[in-house]
């Protein structure tokens, strides 16, 4: 094993290193994970000089289910949710579909990953299962499904809006972060078996978060800092 890939496996948490562990065995018994949950206190706001890019985004309908899976093979998934009354956003490109996040406002809603049960307060939208085409990532795509989202929330009198990240997913947090979500609540899941258990712990603070982050991605610490500054003056921005 080489210098740097033991340096790799070091800054790595242990957490990780047991669900890499237990994800190598067969048919995989068991298996562990921690959801990372987070809530933005208001409806998303996106200017419009960040909205760049030739994309149309519109609420999907069950006549877009084919296409959405060309992006991902979950097509009795997108349509049980559907009829769950869960909504799609999807971008587009010349007509193609590009990416989709989906969100419910049913509580409680049911994670299928993990089978967890997510309360959602009357006045939140629940976001959750974004997926963009690799080629279109970093373009400014999930920034129009916010503000598509915005609107909508506007019209239905929404006030907040709650997700949740699987711990190591270190892009989709600090995306997050930066945007202005705070951490609220985390959940060790554990599977054997097919026995779920779950156990809410404390979530850390924002600024430790985006510290682990960049250890994590191996970034410069200043940029620690730099996230740390904007994301309180998103708070200050936001009173």
């Amino acid at each position: 094993m080489t210098g740097t890939r033991l340096k790799q496996l070091a800054r790595t948490p242990a957490l990780l290193l047991v669900q890499k562990l237990l994800r190598r065995v067969p048919l995989r018994p068991v298996d562990v994970g921690k959801l990372c949950f987070l809530e933005l206190n208001g409806i998303p706001k996106v200017p419009a000089s960040m909205l760049r890019g030739h994309v149309d985004v519109r609420f999907a309908t069950p006549d877009d289910v084919d296409a959405l899976a060309h992006l991902q093979n979950k097509t009795s998934l997108f349509r049980q949710r559907f009829d769950d009354g869960d909504r799609c956003v999807i971008a587009l490109v010349h007509g193609r579909i590009v990416g989709y996040e989906w969100f419910s406002e049913n509580s409680p809603h049911h994670e299928t990953g993990w089978g967890y049960d997510i309360t959602i307060p009357g006045d939140y939208v629940y976001a959750y299962d974004a997926f963009i085409d690799p080629a279109f990532r970093n373009t400014g795509v999930w920034l129009r499904f916010k503000a598509h989202l915005a609107e909508w929330m506007a019209a239905r009198g929404k006030s907040g809006v709650l997700t949740f990240v699987e711990y190591g997913n270190w892009p989709s947090l600090r995306t997050h972060l930066r945007f202005g979500f705070t951490p609220t609540e985390c959940v060790i899941a554990l599977r054997i078996i097919g026995v779920r258990l779950f156990r809410s712990v404390r979530a850390i603070s924002a600024a430790t978060w985006s510290y682990l982050v960049c250890v994590a991605m191996h970034l410069p610490l200043h940029l620690h800092h730099a996230a740390r500054a904007l994301h309180v003056a998103v708070a200050l921005s936001r009173r």
